[in-house]
């Protein structure tokens, strides 16, 4: 605080600090507090005017009282304005003698020809407060967190962080942020880090790139980083960083491609290279069948029938397979539909003998669902429900229920039921309830599952026992998600 002299009068100067809205004392060079403004009294809990003439180390915990003396006689034999113990947490007592966190300025002025320094208290215990619930916050998130100063070094981590580059909290602190980074990103990473600092923002990190980070065994992994900025005082900022580890992921996703890539060659050449030649046998053995007198040579005739029972079969088998690779892509045409209505035309569809009783037990709701699928479903269960039936009569009972996110379908038979150890495997590709099933191609509820999976549906079978039969439920997302429904696909 500078004045030319004679511009100001004393009591100008007191007002000045009272109108100050930070605690503020006048202490002269004899350690004596002069003057206390009102914001400086409620701070410290003292009475107006109770804190003039004493001695500065009334507010200085008694274990500093030595240092603070020789400080005192040094500071005043060079004073400057400057902030007191900087890079330390120093403590101001209270009338109660409470300790609180403070941060000191100080500030020489003559004042009436007396050498004095306006002293500046800023309660740090607020902000002290909130820095403990952010290192609680950050040892506690399961993901990797570290704080970064502005120098570019590790203040704090937290113990996923410490996993997943393979050091221990001793070893990170101090070091510098491109530690963890590969050498050849390095050079290039201060220079962002510098840019960053100056418009600085919450943001990912690299969006859109390759991100890897480096572990202390020198292996690179794959990572998904987050910036948020802390101011933490007036001229001291520190960055949060979240940093998460997707090897896992990575590998799921390459996985995952693999997979579908896989189905779609096999799609392909399903469709073409196997095809072509059963239709070349299928018409070979028209063509044998024609030429033969299949009277006059009856075994040979049973024969090409069975040749020719075995051609149709693989071309259901290769029909089948491609239902199966098409169901892994999920549809995206959302509908308005009143399930009731959707449930009475499935029925209506699957045509079920006039021996068997089908029960509909849904209100009349509108939701916004991607029909096909859900349709195939439903008309898969209900269908399975009357073809493997043991008896000539059965009841089904087909139902609709809203539960939290979800729409709940159940179809609900009275037929031979399903052994437990084959509840898992029917949705199996090829599998079957029993080994001998009328019909069977153990392809219909491994599609069925599939649809379910790839809408973020699930699908699944219980007993009724006691009861005859079993029941299937399906549980459908009501609402648009964006993992299952991408808009733009």
């Amino acid at each position: 605080m500078h004045f030319e002299k004679g511009t100001i009068s004393s009591a100008s100067f007191l007002q000045l600090l009272e109108s100050i809205p930070v605690a503020t004392l006048l202490v002269n060079r004899s350690g004596e507090i002069s003057y206390a403004n009102s914001e400086a009294e409620s701070l410290l809990g003292f009475e107006p005017q109770a804190l003039i003439n004493k001695s500065i180390e009334t507010i200085i915990p008694e274990r500093f009282h030595i240092k603070h003396s020789r400080y005192l006689s040094t500071y005043f034999d060079a004073p400057a304005k400057r902030k007191m113990g900087f890079g330390q947490t120093l403590y101001a007592v209270r009338n109660d003698g409470k300790e609180i966190p403070v941060e000191i300025g100080l500030n020489p002025f003559d004042l009436d020809s007396n050498s004095s320094v306006v002293v500046s208290l800023v309660d740090l215990s607020v902000r002290q407060e909130a820095t403990r619930i952010l290192i609680n916050s950050v040892a506690l998130a399961p993901y990797g967190v570290l704080l970064i100063g502005q120098n570019g070094k590790i203040l704090h981590v937290n113990e996923a962080l410490c996993k997943s580059f393979g050091y221990i909290e001793s070893e990170m602190i101090g070091m510098s942020v491109e530690s963890l980074l590969p050498e050849r990103y390095r050079q290039h990473h201060k220079s962002l880090r510098a840019s960053y600092s100056q418009t600085p923002v919450m943001r990912t990190m690299g969006e859109g790139r390759d991100l890897t980070a480096l572990h202390k065994d020198g292996r690179e992994f794959p990572v998904e980083i987050g910036l948020s900025p802390i101011d933490v005082g007036p001229e001291d900022r520190i960055i949060l960083v979240s940093l998460t580890d997707i090897t896992k992921r990575t590998r799921l996703e390459m996985a995952l491609k693999e997979t579908n890539k896989n189905l779609e060659e096999f799609t392909y050449v399903a469709s073409h290279d196997l095809r072509s030649p059963l239709r070349g046998i299928s018409d070979l053995l028209t063509w044998i069948q024609e030429d033969i007198d299949l009277d006059a040579n009856p075994e040979v005739a049973k024969n090409l029938n069975r040749i020719a029972i075995r051609i149709d079969k693989m071309e259901q088998l290769i029909a089948n397979l491609l239902t199966y690779a098409r169901a892994g892509r999920a549809s995206t045409a959302l509908e308005e539909v009143d399930v009731r209505h959707l449930i009475d035309e499935v029925i209506d569809f699957v045509d079920a003998p006039t021996s068997f009783k089908i029960e509909c037990i849904a209100e009349s709701v509108t939701l916004s669902l991607v029909l096909t699928p859900l349709e195939t479903i439903l008309r898969n269960l209900l269908s399975n429900a009357i073809k493997h039936h043991d008896k000539a009569q059965g009841n089904i009972h087909v139902s609709c229920e809203l539960e939290g996110n979800f729409c709940i379908f159940k179809v609900k038979d009275d037929g031979p039921g399903i052994a437990p150890s084959a509840m898992k495997r029917i949705f199996n590709l090829f599998q079957t309830a029993t080994a001998s099933e009328r019909g069977g191609t153990g392809i219909g509820l491994s599609v069925s599952r599939r649809l379910a999976e790839v809408h973020g549906a699930n699908l699944s079978v219980t007993s009724n026992e006691p009861d005859e039969g079993v029941t299937f439920e399906l549980r459908w997302p009501r609402f648009v998600r964006k993992d299952t429904h991408d808009l733009k696909a």
